[in-house]
């Protein structure tokens, strides 16, 4: 059978004979009529129209008419591979847009019909070689030119498999591979540390956690100790001046930001009355929404390979098994991540909305305003002239603290009652230098693991953010910052977790792990100290809380 690249070819060469017969005979025409002239023919009298000879006018006129005719006939070929290559195109630009529904606005000739004209060239780029040498077709279009003894037909390159349908419109930008790529990893991590911490939990003595018990699974209950208590408390109590605890008397919930029990009560009345499990779900929904921003963020300023790795370490930072607890952190690491996202597409108002949400949260969740103030003004290029009313909206972030304040002052006449509750917890204000010089003074002398495991964290952030600087850039290096000095400010005490939230220390690992070598190692030692860490954090050795 003719495939189309036949008839193009059969219809080129048809045209390129009768081009050649054309040029053949106007050739033979000019050089018999050079030929039959004397050099007296080439004066200005031979030109007279009245003194030519009748024979070889006639013989012009033939091979005029017989020029036009071929002409003809190469137009007419032309025209029949103008249509074959316009069908050919019309054909190239159907396969590809069936494997990308829904990102029609990607395509600027999706809807138009496709014309010799119309196709779109090979390369945009600029010439910059040597314009005397040849040029050389691009690999784009020797790939439509079939070699001898292989099919005509030209190869179609598959396009990558996204994600399509209500989904797709808010997660175009993920192929199928890749939120493979992170589920995987989320539920291979999940899975592993569950067993460790089962194991521990049952095999090795255990202090406190042990005595808790929230479902009838021990296997769920080792995600919910210590400060778990207290969010568990407020779902279902609500804010309270009382304690809970007889042994610390002076140990209030008010200490502790509303916006995660909140979800958890209007959650767990959904699920009839199971707040542990809606804290679980909670949790665990926020991280991997969480792990879907940090690519996309990753990906937006480094690239692919950036942002797996980045994903990565997320999972393997040694104390990242908080975030399937019941705890803050995930809540707070998904807040923070999407507050950039929207803040690098340009969308204020819902960054201000969710840096509200974030000051909710955590204490620490209002001082976002500040790294999110700086991409503001980096998006004008730092000229105030250019300050327009949308950066009012980022003064919506502290509104979550001051409500969270005037609902203190009402219970108990103390609008930073939160702040001064942190007392009975053993914090006080100082230098955070002399609380670092403390804490690890008392780490060496005491000894204290603990103690020692808090200001190595401090020390590993604080490094890690200040080499990468330049990478991360300012915003990412002010959130890092400001996430270990201001709660250095009362102690080293609960480090680990106050750096789970700062994401660009997965950035800067991503980026340390691509030096030679490196990756494989900080994979296994990162991974084993998370093990770690997990065992004496479900046996209630209180290292990371």
């Amino acid at each position: 059978m003719t495939s189309v690249f036949d008839k193009k070819a059969g219809g080129s060469n048809a045209a390129d004979s009768q081009s050649a017969s054309y040029h053949a005979a106007t050739h033979n025409t000019n050089d018999r009529n050079s030929a039959d002239r004397s050099p007296a023919d080439r004066s200005p009298a031979a030109k007279d129209p009245a003194t030519k000879d009748p024979a070889a006018k006639n013989s012009a006129t033939s091979d005029f008419l017989a020029a036009s005719a071929a002409m003809d006939n190469i137009a007419d070929n032309l025209k029949d591979s103008n249509q074959i290559s316009g069908q050919l195109s019309d054909t190239r630009i159907t396969q590809a847009n069936e494997g990308t529904q829904g990102r029609e606005s990607a395509f600027p000739l999706a809807g138009v019909q496709p014309t010799f004209d119309s196709i779109p060239t090979f390369s945009q780029q600029p010439f910059s070689g040597d314009f005397s040498q040849p040029s050389q077709p691009s690999q784009s279009f020797q790939a439509f030119q079939p070699s001898s003894g292989q099919s005509a037909t030209p190869p179609v390159t598959q396009p990558r498999r996204r994600l399509t349908g209500y989904w797709g419109q808010y997660f175009a930008f993920f192929s199928l591979e890749e939120v493979k790529y992170i589920i995987s990893l989320f539920v291979s991590t999940r899975i592993v540390l569950t067993a460790i911490g089962l194991v521990s939990y049952t095999v090795l003595p255990t202090g406190y956690g042990k005595q808790v018990s929230w479902s009838a699974w021990r296997w769920l209950d080792l995600w919910g100790v210590w400060d778990s208590l207290w969010y568990m408390d407020i779902a279902q109590n609500g804010y309270s001046t009382l304690s809970k605890l007889s042994e610390f008397p002076a140990q209030t919930n008010l200490a502790f930001f509303p916006l995660y029990p909140m979800l958890m009560k209007g959650l767990g009345d959904l699920m009839g009355g199971h707040y542990f499990l809606a804290g679980l779900l909670i949790s665990n929904t926020c991280m991997l929404i969480a792990c879907f921003l940090l690519y996309q963020l990753v990906q937006m300023q480094w690239n692919k390979a950036i942002a797996r790795r980045s994903v990565k370490y997320l999972f393997l930072f040694p104390v990242s098994f908080i975030l399937s607890g019941v705890f803050t952190e995930s809540l707070f690491l998904c807040l923070s991540l999407l507050c950039f996202y929207l803040a690098k597409r340009r969308q204020w108002w819902l960054a201000g909305l969710f840096g509200a949400l974030m000051s909710a949260t955590r204490t620490l969740g209002v001082l976002i305003a500040l790294p999110l103030l700086f991409e503001y003004l980096k998006s004008l290029d730092f000229q105030p002239r250019r300050i327009r009313s949308n950066g009012l909206f980022l003064a919506l972030i502290p509104l979550g603290l001051l409500a969270f304040c005037v609902y203190s002052y009402q219970i108990t006449g103390d609008f930073l009652f939160f702040k001064t509750n942190q007392a009975a917890w053993g914090r006080e204000l100082m230098s955070p230098v002399t609380a670092f010089w403390q804490g690890l003074s008392d780490g060496i002398t005491e000894p204290s693991f603990k103690k020692l495991l808090e200001c190595a964290f401090f020390a590993a952030t604080l490094g890690l953010l200040s080499w990468f600087y330049r990478q991360v850039g300012f915003a990412y290096w002010l959130l890092g910052m400001y996430s270990i000095f201001v709660p250095l400010s009362t102690g080293v005490d609960s480090m680990p977790r106050f750096t789970l939230p700062i994401f660009p220390l997965f950035i800067a690992l991503a980026l340390l792990s691509c030096k030679t070598g490196w990756n494989r190692w900080m994979t296994l030692g990162l991974g084993l100290l998370q093990g770690a860490l997990m065992v004496l954090w479900c046996t209630g050795q209180g290292l990371v809380i």
